[in-house]
């Protein structure tokens, strides 16, 4: 498995779960998106708008398995944490999330594109 790659994703779910948008900010590329459970496309910049608002509160995010794995446009971060949050006021809920990252090397620093998430 692939330490950097292990790292990044780690870190991208400590932030999250932290609520810490200045450590995201980071790690995401310019137009990363993200896939919510619901269907909905979220630009980067409104997803961590939200965060930064409090309208999505992540509390914690306990990962239970990862796999990395080369695709044809750079690697691909599958994981499944049991993540805990408050999205839009729906009070606090623990969802198991199957998480997969499209992750691409840019100006030498590893980068997230985008994320899609489900459930497991």
């Amino acid at each position: 498995m692939n330490p950097e790659l292990l790292t990044l994703y780690r870190k991208f779910n400590t932030a999250m779960a932290a609520d810490d948008v200045a450590a995201l900010e980071p790690l995401l590329a310019p137009d990363f998106t993200l896939t919510h459970m619901t269907g909905y496309v979220q630009p980067r910049a409104e997803w961590l708008q939200e965060i930064a608002q409090g309208t999505m509160h992540y509390f914690s995010s306990v990962e239970e398995h990862v796999a990395i794995t080369a695709v044809a446009t750079g690697w691909q971060i599958t994981g499944e944490n049991k993540v805990t949050a408050s999205i839009h006021g729906s009070g606090r809920h623990e969802w198991p999330l199957h998480t997969v990252l499209r992750v691409q090397q840019v100006a030498g620093q590893w980068q997230i594109m985008s994320s899609v998430v489900t459930t497991y």
